[in-house]
């Protein structure tokens, strides 16, 4: 009877937990699905607003558990985490990493872009200028990991996960990418893999489960995407990514559903150039195995000096052309991968490629049987996930704008929110429609979030959450008129 009862409470543990599952960037296991509802069509500030709070400035996105909301942020130079009220939208607590290292970072970037991830109880954030620190359900700091400095050209950008009792951490940089796992109890380190052959990307990781209790941790990083044991041991790879990763892989069964975007990555400029030692042969002037500006032609300069010579020496050895060459050979696309391989998969594995009209950071989402990518100027592509056939392709006539939330779906909508917090829902299906166009007023770059029938988006300077039903609260930081909520 007793084992009974065990297996009865784990049983409803779970069904919560996946009533709820929103504890990682993007979702259950980023997938960006939630099939929760009813969710709104239409909303916005005034309009099926259950509440709203004013947020410090930051981008990474909103987690849930079931009675807390965290993201991250930064105020007066300190680097915060902050808990608020499900119900409510209440701040609960706020607390500031230890330190802050002000690191270099493209413009769209943020101090708080990377996602927390949360077991249920507590939380782990990570931050570009600072590591990973851990909080309790109440705030109390459980640990802190300083990591860093970094050598990423634009910046630290990849979330946290937790994946078989271990927190996993993607830290893909110019000089000495790595991924490393952390025992989530005391901030341990278990075990830290070198990924030698990557430079600085922002994707983060997600889950293959094979069954028999064999997760693998499945990491795309610059060319390559890569399947990790949970003990770190490389598994399996796959060649022919773009050189610069920025979305999520979604899985589905067997198959991963994979874009990649980066500048230079089309076609028609695709480039061959000679290997480091020709070069050296050919303008290696002063013998010193090393290439600068001058010795190198015109028409094979790289753009951007500064993001290829990685130790900034002004010089490029021949670590840094092998990789800016491969650079120049690099293909964008989205891809469909047959999971399962082990070794070298990439002539066995990949089934499809598809390489028109691809999003820069937007991941592409799967609901309902058709494959959504939406790329920057609102254009939307809708494939066949089998085939990578094109099903239909069209334009967000009111959202013409960039893209770098990724979209999220449930309740037979998919929402596709742009940079000037256009918020799009879609009816889904291999004829996709606009079922409506909702205006948020601020700039969005952080990716919604959907639990227990709500729909949470962060903008420049709040966080909404809205339901189906009329009704507006006001949330002004931690001060809250509790008679004023509708719950």
């Amino acid at each position: 009877m007793l084992l009974g009862k065990r297996i009865l409470s784990l049983l409803l543990f779970t069904c919560a937990a996946i009533a709820s599952d929103w504890t990682r960037f993007r979702g259950p296991n980023g997938t960006g699905v939630a099939e929760e509802g009813p969710l709104p069509v239409v909303f916005g500030p005034g309009s099926n607003v259950i509440w709203e709070t004013t947020l410090p400035p930051g981008k990474s996105s909103p987690i849930l558990t079931d009675s807390k909301i965290f993201l991250t942020a930064h105020y007066e130079e300190k680097l915060l985490t902050i808990a608020l009220d499900r119900s409510t939208g209440q701040e609960i607590w706020r607390r500031a990493a230890p330190s802050r290292r002000v690191e270099r970072m493209h413009r769209l970037n943020d101090e708080a872009a990377p996602t927390p991830v949360t077991d249920g109880t507590n939380v782990y954030a990570f931050f570009g200028g600072y590591g990973l620190v851990a909080y309790g359900p109440d705030g109390t700091e459980l640990w802190t990991l300083p990591m860093g400095p970094f050598t990423n050209f634009h910046g630290m950008g990849s979330s946290p996960i937790l994946v078989d009792g271990k927190l996993i951490q993607l830290c893909d940089q110019d000089l000495d990418a790595f991924v490393i796992a952390v025992d989530p109890a005391d901030g341990k380190i278990l075990w830290k893999q070198a990924r030698p052959d990557f430079v600085h990307s922002f994707s983060t990781p997600v889950v293959h489960e094979r069954g028999q209790g064999r997760p693998e941790i499945v990491v795309p990083g610059s060319y390559r995407m890569t399947g990790y044991a949970t003990d770190g041991r490389e598994l399996w790879r796959l060649d022919g990514l773009t050189y610069q990763v920025k979305s999520v892989p979604v899985v589905a069964g067997d198959r991963l559903y994979f874009n990649g975007w980066a500048p230079g990555g089309e076609p028609d400029v695709r480039l061959e150039l000679p290997p480091f030692e020709e070069m050296a042969d050919r303008f290696d002037t002063n013998g010193d195995s090393e290439l600068t500006k001058q010795e190198i032609p015109a028409e094979w300069l790289p753009r951007g000096w500064e993001m290829h010579d990685r130790n900034k020496n002004g010089t490029m050895d021949a670590r840094d052309w092998a990789h800016y060459r491969a650079r120049r050979v690099s293909e964008n696309g989205c891809l469909a991968i047959r999971l399962g391989g082990r070794g070298d998969v990439t002539k066995s594995h990949l089934l499809w490629r598809h390489q028109k009209s691809l999003p820069d950071v937007a991941s592409p989402i799967l609901y309902r049987g058709v494959l959504y990518l939406v790329r920057n100027g609102g254009i939307v592509t809708a494939l066949d996930p089998k085939s990578g056939k094109v099903l239909k392709q069209g334009r967000l006539q009111e959202a013409l704008d960039g893209f770098y939330a990724s979209p999220v779906a449930g309740d037979g909508k998919i929402y596709m929110v742009s940079d000037a917090g256009k918020a799009v829902v879609l009816e889904p299906g291999r004829d996709w429609k606009v079922l409506q166009a909702n205006d948020l007023n601020e700039d969005v770059y952080a990716t919604p979030a959907i639990a227990g029938g709500r729909l949470f988006i962060r903008t420049a300077s709040r966080l909404y959450c809205f339901g189906a039903s009329d009704g507006i609260a006001s949330v002004e930081g931690s001060a809250v008129d509790q008679q004023a909520l509708r719950r």
